[in-house]
């Protein structure tokens, strides 16, 4: 399963140029980390985990937890920054869920949110 998210994300992300629209609103991230450059560094420390590199994306894929962890690339206009995205697993399917931090510009960051959230099929924050 989250072989097939890894492909779904490396095949969309060379479209991650969404136009100009209204700032979207502020929400508090859940990622358990202050920084991206502590949630890389807890990431590099975790057994299990694999990184490997996507269009230029660093990609933390933790499978015990579900979890995608993509780092933007310094050339990105939302460097720094990481999504975080995860599966919960339901009775029947399940569900993805995404969060991001992101210490760029605030429309660089909605960007951001806006591709990934796109590239998902998940609702944008409002």
């Amino acid at each position: 399963m989250l072989g097939q998210f890894i492909l779904a994300f490396a095949l969309a992300a060379t479209a991650l140029a969404p136009a100009q629209q209204a700032p979207l609103p502020e929400a508090e991230a859940s990622i358990e980390y202050q920084s991206v450059s502590d949630a890389l560094t807890a990431l590099r420390a975790k057994p299990g985990v694999v990184f490997t590199t996507e269009n230029g994306w660093l990609i933390a894929t933790d499978e015990g937890a579900y979890s995608i962890w993509s780092f933007a690339p310094q050339a990105y206009a939302a460097y720094p920054a990481v999504v975080k995205r995860w599966v919960i697993p339901k009775q029947v399917g399940s569900e993805i869920r995404m969060d991001v931090l992101c210490e760029a510009s605030k429309s660089a960051c909605d960007d951001l949110v806006r591709t990934f959230a796109k590239m998902n099929g998940l609702p944008l924050p409002h």
